[in-house]
């Protein structure tokens, strides 16, 4: 068996612009990988008639929504690679 040493973490942060925005919703499926589906829907791409992708999906170790605060990301992420830093 493998062992996983990067691990990968998405945040989604509030947009601040005033165009309208993509759609996205996070899957957290206990017994699969956390999961973001991003959903730009193809008036809104551009501005322009297009055939581009409407759904964007990418899995990640953990994802933390809009309402995560500072201390919460950094003791799920930050802290662990300091401690074990520490130990080295």
């Amino acid at each position: 068996m493998v062992k996983q040493t990067i691990q990968i973490f998405a945040r989604v942060k509030p947009t601040v612009r005033k165009q309208p925005q993509g759609i996205y919703s996070i899957d957290e499926d206990e017994k699969l990988t956390p999961s973001l589906e991003i959903i730009l829907p193809r008036d809104l791409a551009d501005g322009f008639v297009n055939n581009k992708r409407e759904n964007y999906r990418f899995k990640f170790q953990r994802i933390f929504d809009q309402d995560a605060n500072q201390e919460t990301i950094f003791e799920s992420i930050a802290k662990p690679v300091a401690e074990r830093l520490a130990l080295s």
